[in-house]
């Protein structure tokens, strides 16, 4: 085969002669680097495509090992918690087989409200104490009284109609958003939650079948599982929840059912 450069200024032509074998061995070239040339960019999707399956696994690796962290976290305090849990009720002398004496709802007299928690306390709660006077005081610690903040009532324990279908299960104190709710009674903080009607609540334990909740706060300033005293710090008010204007939505439970908490106030340090 020979071929003829001719240039377009007609000067002397280049005259290339090609022998058979050169013919096949560049015929031979030419598809070989065609060959590389489509094994190179396939080649070259795959490797993007491994390096783009090794971030996102490496993505994957890294978020695994922040939840193993935040799990171990949480074991760590479900332990110190059930710690808390044992050494309270070693200290207390809890006795779970023990029967609790009848409840009834209380009315609306100071008097009647009192003798009922003093009746329905359990003797065993606290260690014993050498001065009985003493042991007295340390007991009605223990005993919810009062209000957790200082202001006019605007709904009552029992009250329906307007905006409560059924019996209101407990009052309604309006005070200024911001406004620091106490703790009417010592126990340990047993739940923090966010309901839907109640807002942000916090639920306090007093570990003698008397339970008190403090609704639609604004903030809390204690976790589940701390121990507080009468008058300690357990929020601020605010209008969370199904409120209208900020008020504390305060409740008193015995054994899971709600009494009126206006029935004995004579011995509180409201607004403390």
């Amino acid at each position: 085969m020979t071929i003829l450069f001719v240039p377009h200024d007609r000067k002397e032509s280049l005259t290339v002669r090609l022998e058979g074998w050169q013919i096949t061995v560049g015929i031979v070239v030419l598809i070989a680097a065609v060959l590389l040339l489509v094994l190179g960019v396939i080649m070259g999707g795959k490797s993007v495509k491994l390096l783009a399956e090794n971030s996102a696994l490496r993505s994957e690796i890294e978020r695994l090992r922040i939840e193993r962290v935040k799990i171990a976290r949480l074991e760590r305090e479900l332990a110190e918690t059930e710690n808390l849990r044992r050494w309270m009720e070693e200290l207390i002398g809890i006795d779970e087989n023990r029967e609790k004496p009848p409840v009834q709802m209380a009315t609306t007299g100071g008097g009647e409200l009192f003798s009922l928690l003093e009746s329905t306390f359990e003797p065993r709660l606290l260690p014993e104490l050498k001065d009985e006077v003493e042991d007295h005081i340390r007991r009605l610690e223990f005993i919810p009284r009062g209000l957790p903040v200082k202001g006019p009532i605007t709904a009552r324990f029992g009250e329906m109609g307007g905006k409560f279908m059924t019996p209101h299960t407990g009052v309604d104190i309006a005070a200024p958003e911001g406004s620091i709710v106490r703790v009417t009674a010592a126990g340990i903080i047993s739940e923090i939650a966010n309901d839907k009607q109640l807002g942000i609540t916090v639920t306090v334990d007093h570990l003698n079948g008397y339970e008190t909740l403090y609704g639609h706060l604004s903030a809390v300033s204690c976790k589940k599982g701390d121990w507080v005293e009468p008058g300690d710090k357990v929020g601020t008010v605010g209008e969370t929840g199904h409120a209208k204007g900020p008020h504390v939505h305060y409740e008193l439970t015995v054994d899971g059912r709600a009494i009126d908490p206006m029935g004995d106030t004579s011995n509180t340090e409201k607004g403390r």
